[in-house]
């Protein structure tokens, strides 16, 4: 009798489930997780669920990821990498002196300078993400299908895409790129079934993150975002390292890294909200009181309560209206800011979910939704951090996506040639609030060619912005009459630092009255360079055949009147002289409209015209 194998339906499913991760690639750690059936898994490395973001290199070449297990031989090890993401060099060389490091330039970004090699921020990060993607492997004992990595939500599109490139080293297939703020949302508002506005605050190694979010069932929306990619747990271990320096002067220690290692130890002791820690080292005690921790490291807090306020105002979300703010992120263990942060805001402070793993633990979900094993339906709703468009004539920049607006997101403006027979265009794509585009950051330009040779005015340029679910940026230019387009994926060579970031934003509101003034003054520019442009070529095509010299004059006089003002008058007078000669050349603009009609009518009967 042959037998019949019958399959357990809830088995079939339980192995066509994909294994798919969530990734926090933090500063000072990083954790790679799975959610399933409702359950977290924090894969383990030597033990530990928390996994230092530490590369260490060995003279011979071997290299080893988190706490260090290297024992022989000359050692280098690089910590903080995620904070290198994005820098220009200066900015790089500048924060390279913090941690000791030699660094030089490979495939046009920062690099370091390790036994003679150099290893870019990129292939460093890989290393890191590769290591995560093997202890998760080796555990659950298969080939992970994908992941969902979190980033900072000021990451922008170059350092986004550095995070991409560092998982395509690592043979990860990226489902998504969500912002650390969302991730913990995701994480507390499925634990929860929370609805409301939430603020998340997320004081990472070396991040400081803050974003208004509107919760409600199945839906994450994003009101505000706001922070400083350059502010973290690293910054308080900077300035216990500077204090312990003042402070105890006989202490010499090997290394700046060495001395950051002590620093951060004594941080961490505080977590537990103790009175006095007392660390020995090479036979010095070092003391230090928590009013004197709260006094060192006061003004790197009030730098992010004042970030969490500004990220309010642009929300329009009162005070009140918090029903309470999400810690995310190692640092905000020190109980001082949950302290502040109480005073200051005067809402209920939510730690419930680990501070170190909320962040994963929503990518893990957010994983887990894409892949198609849970049948959650969660709509997320993020927000550009900087306004992105065009620049106009007369050096200004239109806006096509205003800063806050929810992403992913398509939208698109139309334009028009300056002059007659134009066939190529420039379009040059920045980012940033001013009206000048002087004043704004540059990311990268299109050329339009071919457009086929029509009077100004007549084509009509589309340019349509799309930026998708990871915030990356795509620009196309059509000219809609022949269908002539060009695309470009915006990947500048590096990204804005946290003080371009701030003073962009803070500049647009100091000088939003003067930046409107000078638009009108460049707009009115433009009209009449337009205007003096198109009558001057009018009179050159047909003005001796339609005028008599009087009349000529009396255009020519009008248009000098004009060019006159260009330079030197401000915008009343000049829409003032516009509308002058276009009244005192009305005789003019009548002829040679007549003269078309009958260009159009002549050897035509009544019926061909009508």
């Amino acid at each position: 009798m042959s037998l019949l194998k019958i399959n357990d339906p809830l088995e079939e499913s339980k192995h066509l489930k994909r294994f798919v991760v969530g990734i926090d690639f933090g500063t000072t750690n990083s954790i790679i997780c799975m959610h399933n059936d409702g359950k977290f898994t924090q894969f383990r490395d030597n033990g530990s669920e928390i996994i230092p973001s530490t590369v260490h290199f060995l003279s011979n070449g071997d290299v080893s990821i988190g706490l260090d297990e290297m024992n022989s031989g000359e050692k280098y090890s690089i910590s903080s990498i995620k904070r290198f993401i994005g820098l220009d060099e200066a900015q790089s060389k500048e924060l390279a002196n913090k941690y000791d490091h030699t660094i030089s330039k490979k495939d046009n970004m920062t690099s370091f300078n390790v036994f003679e090699t150099n290893h870019s921020v990129v292939d460093i990060s890989s290393y890191l993400l590769k290591h995560l993607k093997t202890v998760a492997e080796k555990e659950e004992g298969e080939k992970i299908f994908g992941a969902v990595i979190t980033v900072p939500a000021y990451f922008n599109d170059s350092q986004r895409q550095a995070i991409k490139n560092a998982a395509l080293l690592s043979e990860i297939n990226v489902l998504r790129l969500i912002n650390e703020p969302t991730a913990a949302a995701i994480a507390y508002g499925l634990e929860s079934d929370s609805q409301g506005k939430y603020v998340v605050y997320d004081f990472g190694g070396g991040t400081f993150d803050v974003s208004v979010l509107s919760l409600e069932k199945g839906i994450f929306k994003v009101l505000s975002t706001d922070g400083d990619t350059m502010l973290g747990g690293d910054d308080i271990d900077f300035a216990i390292e500077k204090w312990i320096k003042d402070s105890y002067q006989n202490i010499t220690l090997n290394s700046l890294s060495e001395f950051k290692n002590v620093a951060k130890k004594i941080k961490e002791s505080f977590y537990d909200d103790t009175d006095v820690v007392d660390y020995d080292f090479s036979g010095t005690k070092i003391t230090l009181s928590k009013e004197k921790f709260h006094q060192i490291i006061s003004d790197i807090i009030q730098r992010t309560v004042t970030i969490v306020r500004t990220a309010l105002k642009e929300s329009q979300i009162r005070t009140d209206e918090i029903k309470s703010i999400l810690l995310v992120g190692g640092s905000t263990r020190i109980k001082y800011i949950k302290t502040l942060l109480s005073e200051n805001f005067n809402c209920p402070i939510l730690d419930d979910i680990d501070p170190d793993k909320v962040v994963a633990q929503g990518a893990a979900i957010q994983a887990e939704i894409l892949s198609g094993n849970s049948k959650e339906d969660i709509l997320l709703l993020d927000v550009l951090p900087l306004s992105l468009g065009i620049e106009t004539m007369g050096n200004l920049s239109e806006k096509i996506i205003p800063r806050n607006t929810s992403i992913p997101i398509k939208s698109k403006k139309t334009f028009t040639t300056f002059k007659d027979g134009q066939t190529k265009l420039l379009i040059h794509i920045v980012q940033g609030e001013r009206e000048l585009v002087s004043d704004c950051k540059s990311l990268g330009q299109i050329i339009l060619d071919n457009i086929p040779p029509m009077v100004a005015g007549m084509p009509r340029i589309e340019v349509e912005f799309q930026i998708d679910a990871d915030g990356m940026l795509s620009v196309t230019a059509t000219e809609i009459n022949s269908n002539t387009k060009a695309t470009i994926d915006i990947k500048p060579s590096y990204g804005l630092s946290e003080t371009e970031i701030t003073k962009m934003i803070s500049d647009a509101n100091s000088f939003a009255e003067k930046d409107m003034l000078i638009r009108r003054n460049s707009e009115s520019r433009v009209e009449a360079n337009r205007v003096i442009y198109a009558l001057s070529q009018a009179l050159e095509n047909d003005g001796s055949e339609l005028l008599n010299d009087d009349e000529i004059n009396i255009v020519n006089d009008e248009l000098m009147k004009l060019k006159n003002l260009i330079e030197t008058a401000e915008s009343e007078k000049i829409e003032a002289q516009i509308k002058q000669l276009e009244k005192n050349t009305e005789f003019y603009v009548e002829r040679r409209m007549n003269k078309s009609i009958q260009s159009l009518i002549r050897g035509k009967d009544v019926d061909e015209v009508l």
